[in-house]
Protein backbone atom coordinates (compact mmCIF):
# COMPACT_ATOMS: atom_id res chain seq x y z
CA UNK A 1 0.00 0.00 0.00
CA UNK A 2 1.31 3.43 -0.69
CA UNK A 3 1.46 6.58 2.07
CA UNK A 4 -2.32 7.81 1.10
CA UNK A 5 -3.56 4.21 1.48
CA UNK A 6 -2.28 3.75 5.17
CA UNK A 7 -3.69 7.08 5.93
CA UNK A 8 -6.64 6.06 4.76
CA UNK A 9 -6.78 3.01 6.88
CA UNK A 10 -5.49 4.43 10.32
CA UNK A 11 -8.11 6.74 9.63
CA UNK A 12 -10.81 4.76 8.86
CA UNK A 13 -9.42 2.31 11.79
CA UNK A 14 -9.20 4.84 14.77
CA UNK A 15 -11.60 7.17 13.83
CA UNK A 16 -14.14 4.42 13.68
CA UNK A 17 -13.16 3.38 17.13
CA UNK A 18 -13.46 7.25 18.27
CA UNK A 19 -16.44 7.95 16.77
CA UNK A 20 -17.74 5.07 18.37
CA UNK A 21 -16.87 5.75 22.29
CA UNK A 22 -17.98 9.30 21.08
CA UNK A 23 -21.78 8.13 20.23
CA UNK A 24 -21.63 5.89 23.50
CA UNK A 25 -20.58 8.59 25.58
CA UNK A 26 -22.81 10.82 24.36
CA UNK A 27 -25.92 8.42 24.61
CA UNK A 28 -25.21 7.31 28.13
CA UNK A 29 -24.39 10.93 29.62
CA UNK A 30 -27.77 12.49 27.97
CA UNK A 31 -29.68 9.61 29.23
CA UNK A 32 -28.04 9.92 32.68
CA UNK A 33 -29.07 14.14 32.41
CA UNK A 34 -32.57 13.12 31.85
CA UNK A 35 -32.81 10.82 34.42
CA UNK A 36 -31.28 12.87 37.46
CA UNK A 37 -33.70 16.06 36.03
CA UNK A 38 -36.79 14.48 34.92
CA UNK A 39 -36.63 10.85 36.11
CA UNK A 40 -40.69 10.22 35.25
CA UNK A 41 -40.28 12.00 31.36
CA UNK A 42 -37.38 10.37 28.67
CA UNK A 43 -37.03 12.54 26.46
CA UNK A 44 -33.23 11.41 26.02
CA UNK A 45 -34.27 9.77 22.91
CA UNK A 46 -34.99 12.44 20.45
CA UNK A 47 -31.46 14.07 20.58
CA UNK A 48 -29.96 10.52 21.17
CA UNK A 49 -31.46 8.76 18.44
CA UNK A 50 -31.18 11.95 15.84
CA UNK A 51 -27.09 12.69 16.59
CA UNK A 52 -26.86 8.41 15.68
CA UNK A 53 -29.15 9.00 12.60
CA UNK A 54 -27.54 11.71 11.30
CA UNK A 55 -23.89 10.02 11.95
CA UNK A 56 -25.36 7.77 9.63
CA UNK A 57 -26.72 9.79 7.29
CA UNK A 58 -23.54 11.92 6.84
CA UNK A 59 -21.23 9.14 6.74
CA UNK A 60 -23.10 7.18 4.10
CA UNK A 61 -23.11 10.50 1.69
CA UNK A 62 -19.36 11.01 2.93
CA UNK A 63 -17.95 7.81 2.69
CA UNK A 64 -20.85 5.36 0.97
CA UNK A 65 -20.91 2.74 4.02
CA UNK A 66 -23.44 0.61 2.18
CA UNK A 67 -26.25 2.02 4.16
CA UNK A 68 -28.20 2.33 0.73
CA UNK A 69 -26.93 -0.60 -0.86
CA UNK A 70 -29.44 -3.37 -1.86
CA UNK A 71 -28.84 -7.23 -1.36
CA UNK A 72 -26.78 -8.86 -3.51
CA UNK A 73 -28.45 -11.98 -2.19
CA UNK A 74 -32.07 -13.31 -1.91
CA UNK A 75 -33.37 -11.81 1.31
CA UNK A 76 -35.01 -15.23 2.83
CA UNK A 77 -31.34 -17.11 2.94
CA UNK A 78 -29.46 -13.56 4.16
CA UNK A 79 -32.07 -13.99 7.25
CA UNK A 80 -31.84 -17.74 7.62
CA UNK A 81 -27.53 -17.03 8.02
CA UNK A 82 -28.19 -14.18 10.30
CA UNK A 83 -29.99 -16.58 12.23
CA UNK A 84 -28.27 -19.57 12.45
CA UNK A 85 -24.27 -17.81 13.04
CA UNK A 86 -26.17 -16.29 16.03
CA UNK A 87 -27.34 -19.17 17.36
CA UNK A 88 -23.97 -20.75 17.00
CA UNK A 89 -21.99 -17.46 17.57
CA UNK A 90 -24.28 -17.26 21.13
CA UNK A 91 -23.81 -20.84 21.86
CA UNK A 92 -20.10 -20.34 22.55
CA UNK A 93 -21.42 -17.31 24.47
CA UNK A 94 -23.40 -19.49 26.83
CA UNK A 95 -20.60 -22.32 27.15
CA UNK A 96 -17.95 -19.66 28.09
CA UNK A 97 -20.14 -17.66 30.76
CA UNK A 98 -20.58 -21.24 32.01
CA UNK A 99 -17.52 -21.61 32.27
CA UNK A 100 -16.72 -18.14 34.20
CA UNK A 101 -19.69 -19.14 36.50
CA UNK A 102 -21.11 -15.75 35.46
CA UNK A 103 -24.45 -14.30 36.30
CA UNK A 104 -26.34 -12.46 33.71
CA UNK A 105 -29.81 -10.67 33.72
CA UNK A 106 -31.60 -8.11 32.26
CA UNK A 107 -30.02 -5.12 31.73
CA UNK A 108 -31.18 -1.83 34.11
CA UNK A 109 -31.68 1.63 33.63
CA UNK A 110 -30.74 4.42 36.18
CA UNK A 111 -31.83 3.90 39.18
CA UNK A 112 -35.14 5.72 40.85
CA UNK A 113 -36.91 6.38 37.08
CA UNK A 114 -40.24 5.46 35.73
CA UNK A 115 -41.38 2.05 34.66
CA UNK A 116 -42.17 4.39 31.13
CA UNK A 117 -37.95 5.43 31.54
CA UNK A 118 -36.68 2.02 32.35
CA UNK A 119 -38.33 0.85 28.96
CA UNK A 120 -37.48 3.77 26.70
CA UNK A 121 -34.50 3.58 28.29
CA UNK A 122 -33.65 -0.28 27.15
CA UNK A 123 -35.37 0.73 23.66
CA UNK A 124 -33.49 3.87 22.52
CA UNK A 125 -30.13 2.82 23.92
CA UNK A 126 -30.54 -1.14 22.33
CA UNK A 127 -31.58 1.05 18.52
CA UNK A 128 -29.12 4.09 19.17
CA UNK A 129 -25.70 1.86 20.35
CA UNK A 130 -26.41 -0.80 17.76
CA UNK A 131 -27.14 1.35 15.02
CA UNK A 132 -23.40 3.08 15.92
CA UNK A 133 -21.73 -0.21 16.61
CA UNK A 134 -22.20 -1.47 12.75
CA UNK A 135 -22.29 2.59 11.34
CA UNK A 136 -18.64 2.65 12.90
CA UNK A 137 -17.19 -0.80 12.17
CA UNK A 138 -19.09 -2.23 9.91
CA UNK A 139 -19.37 0.68 7.85
CA UNK A 140 -16.92 3.24 7.88
CA UNK A 141 -14.08 0.53 8.91
CA UNK A 142 -14.60 -2.53 7.00
CA UNK A 143 -15.68 -0.71 4.08
CA UNK A 144 -12.74 1.70 3.60
CA UNK A 145 -10.10 -1.47 5.03
CA UNK A 146 -11.60 -3.60 2.13
CA UNK A 147 -10.32 -1.36 -0.49
CA UNK A 148 -6.87 -1.70 -0.07
CA UNK A 149 -6.47 -5.11 2.28
CA UNK A 150 -8.02 -8.42 1.29
CA UNK A 151 -10.94 -10.07 3.02
CA UNK A 152 -9.85 -11.76 6.44
CA UNK A 153 -7.58 -9.02 7.47
CA UNK A 154 -9.74 -6.72 6.81
CA UNK A 155 -12.66 -8.62 8.92
CA UNK A 156 -10.10 -9.72 11.47
CA UNK A 157 -8.85 -6.07 11.79
CA UNK A 158 -12.56 -5.00 12.73
CA UNK A 159 -13.75 -7.68 14.96
CA UNK A 160 -10.90 -7.06 17.05
CA UNK A 161 -11.05 -3.19 17.43
CA UNK A 162 -14.78 -3.71 17.48
CA UNK A 163 -14.65 -6.43 20.51
CA UNK A 164 -12.08 -4.18 22.24
CA UNK A 165 -14.57 -1.42 22.09
CA UNK A 166 -16.59 -3.19 24.87
CA UNK A 167 -16.27 -2.46 28.34
CA UNK A 168 -13.23 -4.36 29.89
CA UNK A 169 -14.56 -5.03 32.97
CA UNK A 170 -16.89 -8.05 31.64
CA UNK A 171 -15.24 -8.73 28.70
CA UNK A 172 -13.42 -11.49 29.42
CA UNK A 173 -15.93 -13.47 30.88
CA UNK A 174 -17.54 -13.57 27.01
CA UNK A 175 -14.31 -13.16 25.36
CA UNK A 176 -14.34 -15.56 22.19
CA UNK A 177 -18.25 -15.64 22.01
CA UNK A 178 -17.98 -11.76 21.21
CA UNK A 179 -15.32 -12.74 18.82
CA UNK A 180 -17.77 -15.16 17.18
CA UNK A 181 -20.50 -12.83 17.43
CA UNK A 182 -18.43 -10.21 15.60
CA UNK A 183 -16.81 -12.30 13.06
CA UNK A 184 -20.72 -13.22 12.01
CA UNK A 185 -21.33 -9.90 11.52
CA UNK A 186 -18.46 -8.68 9.67
CA UNK A 187 -19.01 -11.75 6.92
CA UNK A 188 -22.51 -11.22 6.81
CA UNK A 189 -22.20 -7.71 5.89
CA UNK A 190 -19.80 -9.07 3.11
CA UNK A 191 -21.97 -11.83 1.57
CA UNK A 192 -25.34 -9.32 2.04
CA UNK A 193 -23.70 -6.50 0.79
CA UNK A 194 -25.63 -4.38 2.37
CA UNK A 195 -24.43 -2.65 6.08
CA UNK A 196 -28.83 -2.70 7.18
CA UNK A 197 -28.31 -6.65 7.07
CA UNK A 198 -25.79 -6.15 9.73
CA UNK A 199 -27.87 -3.66 11.49
CA UNK A 200 -30.85 -5.22 11.54
CA UNK A 201 -29.29 -8.20 13.01
CA UNK A 202 -27.21 -6.67 15.72
CA UNK A 203 -30.90 -5.12 17.37
CA UNK A 204 -32.44 -7.79 16.99
CA UNK A 205 -29.74 -9.75 18.65
CA UNK A 206 -29.60 -7.63 21.09
CA UNK A 207 -33.14 -7.01 22.23
CA UNK A 208 -34.26 -10.59 21.28
CA UNK A 209 -31.40 -12.29 24.17
CA UNK A 210 -32.22 -9.33 26.20
CA UNK A 211 -36.00 -10.14 26.33
CA UNK A 212 -34.91 -13.48 27.31
CA UNK A 213 -33.19 -13.26 29.92
CA UNK A 214 -36.30 -10.56 31.07
CA UNK A 215 -38.66 -13.76 30.67
CA UNK A 216 -36.23 -16.01 32.50
CA UNK A 217 -34.87 -13.65 35.21
CA UNK A 218 -31.18 -13.80 36.32
CA UNK A 219 -29.45 -16.54 34.99
CA UNK A 220 -26.20 -18.32 36.82
CA UNK A 221 -24.58 -20.11 33.87
CA UNK A 222 -21.85 -21.80 36.19
CA UNK A 223 -25.08 -23.67 37.71
CA UNK A 224 -26.08 -25.23 34.23
CA UNK A 225 -26.05 -28.56 33.98
CA UNK A 226 -23.22 -30.63 32.51
CA UNK A 227 -26.52 -32.40 29.64
CA UNK A 228 -27.58 -28.76 29.08
CA UNK A 229 -24.08 -27.44 28.28
CA UNK A 230 -23.62 -30.59 25.71
CA UNK A 231 -26.92 -29.61 24.02
CA UNK A 232 -26.05 -26.05 23.72
CA UNK A 233 -22.70 -27.53 22.57
CA UNK A 234 -24.56 -29.41 19.77
CA UNK A 235 -27.19 -26.70 18.90
CA UNK A 236 -24.14 -24.86 18.74
CA UNK A 237 -22.27 -26.68 16.37
CA UNK A 238 -25.35 -27.65 14.09
CA UNK A 239 -26.03 -24.12 13.71
CA UNK A 240 -22.77 -23.55 12.58
CA UNK A 241 -22.96 -26.22 9.93
CA UNK A 242 -26.07 -25.18 8.70
CA UNK A 243 -24.45 -21.62 8.45
CA UNK A 244 -21.55 -22.78 6.28
CA UNK A 245 -23.76 -23.98 4.07
CA UNK A 246 -26.22 -20.89 3.78
CA UNK A 247 -22.97 -18.64 3.35
CA UNK A 248 -21.70 -21.04 0.28
CA UNK A 249 -25.26 -20.69 -1.34
CA UNK A 250 -25.75 -17.67 -0.75
CA UNK A 251 -22.25 -16.64 -2.13
CA UNK A 252 -23.10 -18.66 -5.14
CA UNK A 253 -26.22 -16.58 -6.05
CA UNK A 254 -24.77 -13.10 -4.98
CA UNK A 255 -25.39 -10.65 -7.57
CA UNK A 256 -22.10 -8.12 -8.45
CA UNK A 257 -22.10 -5.43 -6.03
CA UNK A 258 -24.64 -2.93 -6.82
CA UNK A 259 -27.16 -5.27 -8.59
CA UNK A 260 -30.01 -6.35 -6.35
CA UNK A 261 -31.20 -9.51 -6.18
CA UNK A 262 -34.86 -10.33 -7.42
CA UNK A 263 -35.24 -13.47 -6.05
CA UNK A 264 -37.68 -14.02 -3.16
Amino acid sequence: MNAQAWKICLAATFGGSFLFMALVGAGVVTAQLNADSLPNFPWFPVPVLALVGGVAWWCQRRWDIGLNAPLRAPAGLVVAFAVTSMVAAHALWVLEKSYHGVTYQFPRGPDGTSALFLVTYWVALSLAFSTASEVCFRGIMQSQLARYLSLWPTITLVVLFNTFAHPWATLWERFFGVLAILLAWGWLRHISGSLRATILTHIAAVMGGDLIFLALGPVNFGELQAGTLVAVAAVGVIALAVSVWLSRLITSRAKPAGEASTAP
